[in-house]
């Protein structure tokens, strides 16, 4: 895992390409909007939202899958549909060709960099990152420090940082079997009881912990933004 270069980027009217235009494609576009980017959105279909901000004028849809050259002049780059893996690898060519910053979300290997969890009171921001490997850490850290998360922590923010080995292992286990979990799930996974677990030196039982709770996420039926299990899976306490 490579270790990553924090850094703030200035992206007030530079090209930065997003290829995608589904709900993740729009979370991307939305932030590089928000921040003064000239956000190129390049897909065959979108959200009701990019195509409301496509025709007010706020972004550039280019209606079509991705092509070679649609990196020409652009400053970073995300690909946040990675459903083809010959397009990401495609993309990937064409920014290290053009030696544009290139972010394949949820593919590490593919990336030059990668976006932190960002927490912001006006000019006030905090970014965490787990270096790629853990996005539900990420979050939970962000959560931790704008005082959103809904299952609370008697632990320091930092001290959860001591989980990511265990949820690189247990996230490279769910992949490799095809398996998914929301992410809502997660965090209602990621729990004080496995921090004590850790400083404890019971690593596997922690991972066992987890693996369980995790795989009942497998049957989750539940809407995006609301698991119905938080409560169930709450053993903060």
């Amino acid at each position: 895992m490579p270790a990553y270069y924090p850094v703030f980027l200035d992206v007030r009217g530079r090209r930065c390409v997003v290829i995608g235009g589904g709900a993740l494609g729009e979370e991307k576009t939305d932030r590089l909007v928000d921040y003064g980017a000239d956000a190129v959105v390049i897909a065959p279909v979108l959200t009701e939202r990019l195509r409301g901000m496509a025709d007010g004028g706020e972004i550039t849809w280019v209606d079509r899958g991705y092509r070679q050259g649609d990196l020409e002049g652009a400053f970073i780059a995300i690909v946040a549909d990675t459903s083809d893996s010959r397009v990401n690898e495609a993309v990937s060519a064409e920014a290290m060709e053009r030696n544009v910053p290139l972010n394949v979300n949820d593919v590490t290997d593919l990336c030059t960099w990668i976006a932190p969890a960002v927490v912001r009171r006006g000019e006030v921001i905090v970014a965490a990152s787990t270096g790629g490997a853990s996005p539900a850490l990420a979050r939970k850290l962000r959560e931790e420090l704008a005082g959103t998360s809904r299952t609370g922590s008697r632990h320091g923010v930092m001290e959860y940082a001591d989980l990511a080995p265990l949820l690189t292992d247990a996230r490279r286990e769910l992949l490799g079997k095809g398996i998914r979990v929301k992410p809502d799930h997660w965090q209602a996974c990621l729990s004080d009881d496995l921090v004590d677990m850790v400083h404890e030196g019971r690593s596997e039982e922690a991972r066992a912990a987890l693996m369980e709770r995790l795989m009942i996420g497998t049957e989750c039926d539940c809407p995006d933004g609301l698991c119905e299990r938080w409560e169930e899976l709450d053993v903060s306490g």
